[in-house]
């Protein structure tokens, strides 16, 4: 059977990952990037948020929307999420299978009560409307679609907790409190090779089995660091506040390697601590 053919826009840390894992199922994985990389000529250089030009990257069995955002406005928003797959869209009309990482905020407020794929979406904030508006656009377009609505990315490198717990500053507190809903990035990018060897479509979210009220994962690791807890003040409620349900994506058999945050940042930390000091 010849090998399955995948384009993955964007190379980023995800989108490397979820390449990794892929080649290692036998995929034939290529990748856009921005800029040129001539040490990988597996990687393709485009700017996707311009039109292109048919067949520029060839054919390919699966599409995978993968781009990271260099910075976080409304319109790199609407660039990177809507106009860049519109145009990859356009000029690969015979790839029949199209895989879109999203976000969680398409949910938007929902006071802290639980969330799942069929829940109403209502975004707040400008990212969460342009990712719902993208993922209409690759669920309309006709092809078979998987839209992963992904958590909080944490792991090697994405370790902002980790520093505002050594920052000390007062942390604001309210009722209900604030719900974190992460994933480790070794898991999303598991998830992703796991449901497309499923091919999979539709919704799923990608979060860990256990949100949790993110006070709780401070202290937490403030706890592990022999740190001082930060220090509670009085603060208003959440502007979106979610707790997002995985079972879904625990039904199709994938298992998670780090289901709650205590195992993912166990190892993020026992790497860290590792780590020779400067």
């Amino acid at each position: 059977m010849p090998a399955l053919r995948v384009l993955i826009a964007g190379s980023g840390d995800l989108g490397r990952r979820i390449a990794r894992g892929l080649r290692e199922d036998g995929a034939a994985v290529r990748a856009i990037a921005r800029h040129p990389r001539p040490h990988d000529p597996s990687v393709l250089a485009c700017d996707l948020t311009q039109p292109i030009a048919r067949g520029f990257a060839g054919t390919c069995d699966v599409l995978v929307h993968c781009l990271a955002l260099a910075t976080r406005d409304e319109a790199t928003y609407r660039a990177v999420y809507v106009d860049a797959l519109r145009h990859l869209l356009a000029a690969l009309p015979d790839t029949r299978r199209i895989v879109f990482v999203s976000s969680t905020a398409v949910y938007g407020d929902h006071a802290g009560r639980w969330v799942d794929e069929s829940t109403t979406c209502q975004p707040i904030g400008f990212n969460g409307r342009i990712l719902l508006e993208a993922e209409d656009a690759a669920r309309s377009c006709g092809r078979d679609a998987l839209v992963m609505r992904l958590g909080g990315l944490y792991g090697p490198g994405r370790d902002m907790l980790l520093r505002r717990v050594r920052a000390g500053a007062p942390l604001p507190v309210s009722e209900p409190p604030l719900y974190t809903n992460r994933i480790h990035v070794d898991d999303a990018a598991a998830a992703a090779v796991h449901l497309m060897r499923q091919r999979a479509t539709g919704l799923f979210n990608l979060v860990d089995a256990a949100p949790v009220a993110q006070p709780e994962v401070l202290d937490w690791i403030a706890d592990r660091l022999a740190l001082p807890r930060l220090s509670r003040i009085d603060g208003p409620p959440p502007a979106e506040n979610k707790r997002v349900d995985s079972t879904r994506l625990r039904a199709t058999g994938f298992q998670l390697r780090y289901p709650d945050f205590r195992a993912g940042y166990a190892a993020l930390l026992d790497g860290v601590m590792a780590a020779p000091q400067e």
